[in-house]
């Protein structure tokens, strides 16, 4: 078996037309959507997220908005900057961007951003409407895959519905951001819905899970993690996982970085290629799998649409409250 490659470039592009129409109407309508960034010192991950951002959002027609704060800046100071957010009509949905000081709790700073602006569902109020299966910001990236599997099996002509329910999915991850919220979406699709995590691998029993999914997906941040070994034929497998590798010239083994010998054979990495890779072993599963995503060019092709459609949705609300 050979599987169908579910394409997220082209469904992000389909969205692109889709939420361009919409960001035209809202406009016209007198909405002013744009996405505002919360950065607290220099970290180099959090730096490229908002450079990601600013760039999406100038592709998108979206406003952008930057606020930026030292290292040293009080909790008050950061309470200050996002209540400044909260009250900018420019403003229709708030991003912090993680990890933030030590003397700057995440909750603080979450639970100041109003629930109407909280796009990527990190509030613990919308958090917890999605878990009720309430109407809320569904969280991007979880909300992608959901999306990827919905168009990849209408194309099929197949009903995401009737397909989840009681079907037996596993997650692999539980991370706040991915792994829980998309267990929760789910369930609330009535699928037979498994969590696994490091704790279920140093027990040995990750692949009795993954083994029996019919759907698989996979946010564990860890290189190749899921081999073919570890996949029911058939399968949907969406690989969620993005990690920067390097590649040993001599033996193919996935390494971390260049500045120590191959973990497998201890070739010099210095002048070794890196690559990017998901969490899946892509050549490997998408020889038993039925459907596959790539990486890249897969869940991670949509994250960025999904928090689009959820920014134009607060727009849309904020312009209705008004």
């Amino acid at each position: 078996m050979t599987a169908k490659i579910i394409d997220g470039k082209a469904i992000a592009e389909d969205l692109r037309r889709e939420l361009t129409g919409e960001l035209e109407e809202l406009k016209i309508a007198g909405a002013r959507p744009g996405i505002a960034t919360l950065m607290v010192g220099d970290d180099f991950g959090a730096g490229m997220y908002r450079g990601a951002v600013e760039k999406f959002c100038g592709e998108m027609g979206l406003g952008y908005r930057s606020e930026m704060l030292p290292s040293d800046a009080t909790d008050a100071a950061v309470v200050a900057a996002v209540q400044g957010l909260n009250a900018d009509p420019a403003v229709s949905g708030i991003l912090p961007l993680r990890p933030f000081p030590v003397q700057v709790p995440d909750s603080l700073v979450i639970q100041t951003i109003l629930p109407d602006k909280d796009v990527d569902c990190f509030h613990p109020f919308n958090m917890g409407r999605l878990a009720l299966g309430e109407h809320t910001f569904p969280p991007a990236t979880p909300r992608a895959c959901m999306e990827l599997l919905e168009r990849f099996l209408a194309a099929e002509g197949k009903d995401l519905a009737e397909e989840l329910e009681g079907a037996e999915v596993c997650v692999v991850g539980h991370s706040n951001t991915v792994g829980k919220p998309l267990a929760l979406m789910l369930l609330n699709r009535n699928a037979t819905t498994t969590v696994t995590h490091v704790y279920t691998s140093n027990r040995g029993n990750l692949a009795k899970h993954t083994r029996e999914a019919e759907y698989l997906v996979v946010a564990a941040g860890v290189p190749h993690l899921i081999g073919a070994d570890l996949v029911k034929e058939g399968a949907i497998v969406l690989d969620v996982g993005i990690n920067r590798v390097v590649v040993c010239p001599k033996c193919d083994a996935l390494n971390r970085s260049k500045k120590s010998p191959c973990k497998a054979c201890g070739t010099d990495l210095s002048e070794a290629q890196s690559k990017t890779v998901g969490d899946v072993d892509f050549n490997a599963v998408s020889q038993k799998a039925a459907a596959i995503t790539p990486v890249p060019g897969g869940v991670g092709a949509v994250t960025n649409m999904m928090l689009a459609r959820n920014t134009l949705r607060a727009a849309r609300l904020q312009l209705e409250n008004k």
